[in-house]
């Protein structure tokens, strides 16, 4: 019988223009990393360990997140449409990354503790966040039209710079949550509040 295969592993190295044939990360321990301007369209990170890593101006569109380990990552003008959260390691380590001006359009997150995620004036068309732990999370200039918010814990989520979200009051918790006219009217025509 074979000994298991060694991961991968990359370390404080930076990568430019790269494509997934060119850089296998299924199941590599990368640490301390820097992408910049690579298309991983349809990368597979199934069962990666990424901490510390930045990632800019890539193409991640449907990557496979499959137990993958997200830690202090941080993402600025990325695209990740398509993209399957949930199903991203949860345990032992919570996930943790930050996103900035980054495409999150039809990315799925479902029954996560996302506390330790920020969104900064990300697009969301079309995303969906379903039973998540949302507390205290910065969703600041972020446009979320037409994104699914329900069963979420949304209490002191930051949506005062944040346009076009329409959820329902009931079918989350929003003690706390912080909103700023006139986009906090849509919370309320939802409720079925008329607003003169």
């Amino acid at each position: 019988m074979r000994p298991p295969k060694e991961p991968l592993r990359y370390a404080d190295q930076r990568f430019v223009g790269l494509s997934p044939a060119e850089l296998p990360l299924t199941g590599a321990i990368v640490i301390g990393c820097e992408f910049a301007s690579c298309d991983l369209t349809e990368v597979s990170l199934k069962g990666a360990n990424l901490s510390d890593c930045r990632f800019v101006g890539c193409e991640l569109a449907l990557c496979d997140l499959t137990d993958a380990v997200f830690q202090s990552l941080e993402f600025s003008t990325c695209r990740l449409t398509g993209a399957h959260f949930e199903t991203l390691s949860q345990l032992p380590i919570v996930p943790s990354a930050r996103f900035d001006e980054c495409d999150l359009s039809y990315t799925s997150f479902q029954r996560m503790d996302l506390r330790e995620f920020a969104f900064t004036s990300c697009r969301f068309l079309e995303a969906e966040f379903v039973g998540c732990d949302l507390r205290a999370v910065d969703f600041s200039g972020s446009d979320l039209a037409r994104c699914v918010l329900t069963r979420n814990d949304l209490r002191a989520t930051d949506l005062r710079t944040a346009r076009n979200y329409v959820f329902s009051l009931q079918g989350n918790e929003v003690r706390g949550l912080r909103a700023r006219l006139p986009e906090a009217a849509a919370l309320l025509a939802a409720g079925g509040v008329e607003l003169d």
